[in-house]
């Protein structure tokens, strides 16, 4: 199984929080520092940019699947 690391937002992947909402990492923008924000898109459509600190306190999940199956990676267990 490949572990994916969730706490560095990947762009064109996506991501499920954990009240289901799916939503998928259309840029981050980096600064100075490294980087600064990360611009989501949900589903239907609409957009949202948040901060990495916002980022790091998403509590995410991966979708994968697996033989027809969706199966979700989190790093911590249910």
């Amino acid at each position: 199984m490949i572990n994916i690391d969730l706490t560095a937002p990947r762009p064109g992947h996506w991501y499920i929080n954990r009240t289901g909402k799916l939503m998928k990492v259309k840029m981050v923008m980096f600064g100075d520092s490294g980087p600064e924000a990360v611009l989501l898109q949900y589903v239907e459509g609409s957009t949202i940019t948040i901060s990495m600190t916002d980022w790091d306190c998403l509590d995410l999940v991966v979708p994968r699947y697996n033989q027809g199956q969706v199966v979700l990676e989190s790093e911590q267990s249910f």
